[in-house]
């Protein structure tokens, strides 16, 4: 297990796109990227969730979090000049961003309607297929 602090949590995007929450026909969708700063030794996990009503989005939250790694494990996850990140520990960092989705929505409806919208448990490890392999050079940040 990488070890961290996470360093970082912005909100990239919050809209509500509906005057009414719907309380039936919902499904979401989530969408899942990563970045590695060499020089921070930090990880970045970004995370998007919509909210579809009748296929139309009613709901968007985009966040970006950051991770600090501790400089050991970090040099640890460097092989050959190629930085490789495992994709249980990207799970890892994914299911932290999640979670801190959840509370950002949270905290940005819950005077609202949209406060019994439920972001269910997602177990984001099942669509990560491989591990994040950066090529890394003494020119890379």
């Amino acid at each position: 297990m990488i070890r961290f602090r996470m360093a970082k949590i912005n909100i990239e995007q919050f809209a509500i796109l509906n005057d009414k929450a719907p309380s039936e026909g919902l499904s979401f969708k989530v969408n899942l990227g990563f970045k590695a700063a060499r020089n921070a030794k930090r990880i970045a996990c970004k995370v998007s969730v919509e909210f579809l009503h009748d296929e139309r989005t009613i709901l968007k939250l985009g966040i970006n979090c950051e991770f600090d790694i501790f400089s050991e494990d970090w040099d640890n996850l460097i092989k050959d000049k190629v930085l490789i990140i495992s994709k249980d520990d990207l799970g890892f960092f994914a299911n932290q961003t999640i979670g801190v989705a959840r509370g950002i929505m949270f905290a940005k409806t819950e005077d609202s309607e949209f406060r019994n919208f439920i972001l269910p448990p997602i177990d984001l490890t099942t669509i990560l297929k491989e591990d994040l392999v950066i090529n890394i050079s003494e020119t890379n940040t």
